[in-house]
């Protein structure tokens, strides 16, 4: 059975104990992805009731605090020994301090949204209510300019519904490495860590979408969020490898 549900306003289920319990773990792979990431403020007051205890969330200006709005699509999703699979992934999160030292960016995990439910079912293991949407959907679309168009849709997850839409750009310069961390659970219960050994950029201007009576709505403060100032990108990454570490949840 999957299990819907996300953190305070968000996320519903069982808590997940600090303990790593000898750190089971699973692992995904991906392949021939794409992907929008964008990165910008919102009142820390909006944002604090949302991270349990043993984090520090990142603040910026005049107590500001960042999210973090994430989708990618991916020609090939492995779950361990599972059959590869196209799919689609959306996640929002608060940006934290790395409780471990590890990793180019990490965030608190908020939403989780796909459309594989090898990955719903592990992450229920481990105590990670991740919501199981068939319907979602990411299509980058180019343009005869050097970029493209992004419309993502996540309308069949159990909430409100939410949209990405706006235009990109297509990776330019050399790729680099890239760790993101994102956690769940308090004192870092559960962590998500994907290792991109090699992913371009190119720039975005993607609007997220949603009612403003939604807890999504409430957290951005209102129908749109544009103002990914802290970053606003439009990736490209032919590998990618996740090791979710944690507590299975009995």
């Amino acid at each position: 059975m999957l299990r819907y549900g996300l953190v305070g306003a968000f996320l519903a289920g069982p808590a997940v104990s600090a303990a790593y319990a000898g750190k089971p773990s699973f692992t995904v792979s991906f392949s021939d992805c794409s992907e929008f990431a964008g990165e910008g403020y919102v009142p820390l007051a909006q944002v604090q009731n949302l991270v349990p205890a043993g984090y520090t969330i990142t603040t910026g200006p005049a107590g500001q605090a960042p999210i973090v709005v994430r989708m990618t699509s991916c020609n090939g999703v492995q779950v361990n020994n599972t059959p590869s699979r196209p799919t689609t992934i959306s996640q929002v999160g608060v940006n934290v301090v790395s409780p471990d030292s590890t990793g180019t960016i990490n965030n608190y995990t908020v939403i989780y949204v796909t459309n594989n439910p090898y990955l719903v079912q592990s992450f229920e293991q481990f105590g990670v209510p991740a919501r199981f949407d068939p319907t979602i959907t990411y299509e980058y679309s180019l343009n005869s300019g050097g970029g493209g168009v992004l419309y993502g849709a996540v309308p069949n997850a159990g909430m409100p519904a939410y949209f990405l839409y706006g235009p990109e750009t297509e990776p330019t310069g050399g790729s680099q490495v890239f760790v993101a961390n994102w956690w769940h659970g308090a004192y870092a219960a559960v962590r998500q860590q994907t290792t991109f050994p090699a992913i371009s950029f190119g720039t975005s201007s993607v609007v997220l979408y949603t009612s403003k009576n939604s807890a999504l709505g409430q957290l951005i403060g209102g129908n749109a969020y544009g103002a990914f100032t802290v970053l606003a990108l439009h990736g490209e990454y032919a590998s990618a490898q996740m090791i979710v570490t944690g507590l299975i949840r009995h």
